[in-house]
């Protein structure tokens, strides 16, 4: 018969690695659904220099069909980013809401539509920083990129402005057209890699045009970014303007500083 010694020795040597088991297993971390989608939602952007990248844009917003449009662009899991007017913002504070939880980006599209090129420099910062409190006090986010109405601006405006000026080498015409069929084959006419599409989400049309829009771009290779995204890693500076974002033949030919005349948005 073994001692009571032996046996307790035993009993501490079993309790010993129990704990040690039970410690390996608790110390190991679980993935759990939250953790997943964290880490999806901090997976770096794409590398447009490498991939086929596209920027949808919308201006004039947020409007009676902007919560339909983004319905639409996560049906097809496409971010997009949002150029709006301050006086607007205001009617649509749950909108913007969902505009930061669904992953789309915010921008100023000026206070209330105005042509920057025939305003004192008092009146444009009175523009910026009206619409930046507004989209803040919606939102929770500053705008992080502006587009100056009517593609107006220039060397000294652009340098009046605290954000990138963005541009545009697509116009849909949707604002001219009011024609989802039309917009889309425009666009599809004239896209090509760094391209950043304007569109309005003022317009039923527009919203329309989306999802036939966003498969045609999918099934031609596009992959689908914010402005931010599409420049991730580039020259994309505060008071210069920008009509192309960057795109394989970038090293080839650097024309993403070109400047579009489009008389729209």
């Amino acid at each position: 018969m073994r001692s009571l010694s032996t046996i307790l020795s035993g009993a501490a040597a079993a309790l010993l690695s129990l704990s040690l088991l039970t410690g390996c297993s608790s110390g190991a971390p679980e993935t759990t659904d939250d953790a997943a989608s964290s880490a999806e939602s901090t997976q770096s952007a794409p590398d447009c220099t490498v991939e086929k990248c596209v920027a949808l844009t919308f201006d004039d917003g947020p409007g009676k069909f902007t919560n339909q449009l983004l319905d639409e662009l996560a049906e097809a899991h496409a971010p997009a980013t949002f150029f709006m007017v301050g006086k607007n913002v205001a009617k649509y504070p749950d909108t913007l809401k969902r505009m930061v939880a669904e992953g789309h980006e915010l921008g100023s599209h000026t206070w209330d539509h105005a042509d920057i090129t025939k305003l004192t420099k008092e009146k444009i910062e009175h523009e910026v920083q009206w619409t930046d409190e507004a989209i803040e006090k919606a939102s929770g986010q500053k705008p992080t990129v502006l587009r100056p109405p009517y593609g107006s601006h220039g060397a000294v405006y652009d340098g009046l402005i605290p954000y990138p000026l963005v541009l545009w080498d697509v116009d849909t015409l949707d604002w001219k057209d009011l024609n989802a069929q039309k917009a889309v084959d425009t666009a599809m006419k004239e896209v090509k890699p760094g391209s950043i599409i304007l569109m309005h989400d003022i317009h039923q049309t527009s919203v329309d045009a989306v999802p036939s829009l966003v498969s045609k771009l999918t099934a031609d290779g596009y992959k689908l970014v914010t402005v931010q995204q599409l420049f991730n890693g580039a020259d994309f500076t505060a008071g210069k303007a920008y009509t192309v974002g960057p795109h394989p033949a970038s090293a080839a030919s650097s024309d993403q500083d070109s400047e579009s005349q489009s008389p729209a948005s």
